[in-house]
């Protein structure tokens, strides 16, 4: 009886353990390859994770390079994108999958900070790394990360409210529309109402960030372009408010006596076209890489 009961106490901690990041679902195979992760140290919501492994280098030593995917939502063609540039520099590309039925807004413009939902996307880049660490045996302590268009708002988003997120460089890819560096505009236009302090900012701008603007991004009608008062203030196109978003970067980095590690980067002939865009973002991350 005594063993019985404590069989059924055992169970009874197992089953109300909190569960681990889904580190058994991860799959990381040669060349291409995809599989489903549910983040269960946080938001339940599923991905689809496309993956690119160079069969030149091993799961357990590659560099790990995260890129998200913009408003089409299309991580797959991302992912094949990137594959000739994980090639030529060694590093294992994943491209997560934030579909607009299951995430919505979610992805890349969470409504409050406050909000468990408005941390769910950005954890689960974190514990995400984690599982492939742990699946593959990687050694990696950081990883990199680049996304354009509502990837790039995602990317400079995560920075600004995730001062100790583990990237070693992340690259931002020229978003429709800034949260913007001003502690007096309420989220999601400004950090007010967000856990990011004076601080913290100050820490964050003294870490390795490239905003990537494409030269030729300058249509004041696109499609895309959101048009709302508040981002048509931030200036009438993406290359204006990429401008307007550095510069304030530049102001808070005086005010705060930070040592702007922040920088611009300009890409000649590419309006908003994600192939064009991610060649020199691929350098830069490759710039960043531990030498072999």
């Amino acid at each position: 009886m005594r063993l019985r009961l404590l069989c059924l106490s055992a169970a009874f901690l197992l089953a109300s353990a909190p569960a681990a990041p889904a580190a058994d679902a991860v799959r990381i195979v040669g060349g291409s390859g995809q599989f489903e992760f549910v983040d269960h140290g946080g938001d339940p919501r599923p991905v689809t994770v496309y993956t690119y492994q160079p069969r030149r280098t091993t799961p357990a030593t590659a560099p790990i390079v995260f890129v998200l995917h913009g408003f089409h939502r299309s991580a797959k063609s991302y992912r094949d994108d990137w594959a000739y540039h994980a090639d030529q520099y060694g590093f294992m590309v994943v491209a997560p999958l934030f579909d607009a039925k299951t995430w919505g807004e979610d992805y890349a413009v969470p409504k409050s900070k406050k909000t468990a939902s408005a941390q769910a996307s950005f954890a689960l880049i974190e514990h995400l790394f984690d599982a492939i660490k742990a699946a593959t045996g990687n050694t990696q302590a950081r990883y990199y990360i680049y996304g354009f268009s509502e990837g790039g708002q995602f990317v400079h988003r995560l920075v600004l409210t995730q001062p100790d997120a583990r990237y070693a460089r992340a690259v931002i890819g020229t978003p429709g529309w800034y949260t913007m560096p001003d502690f007096d505009t309420a989220w999601p236009y400004g950090l007010k109402h967000t856990q990011t302090d004076r601080a913290a900012l100050k820490k964050i701008l003294e870490r390795d960030v490239v905003l990537l603007l494409g030269a030729q991004d300058n249509d004041p009608n696109h499609y895309e372009l959101s048009k709302t008062p508040r981002s048509m203030a931030e200036g009438p196109h993406r290359v204006a408010r990429g401008e307007n978003f550095f510069k304030q970067i530049q102001a808070r980095a005086s005010e705060l006596h930070a040592n702007l590690a922040w920088r611009k980067q300009m890409v000649p002939g590419a309006a908003h076209e994600p192939k064009k865009m991610s060649g020199p973002a691929a350098v830069d991350i490759a710039e960043a890489l531990p030498r072999q």
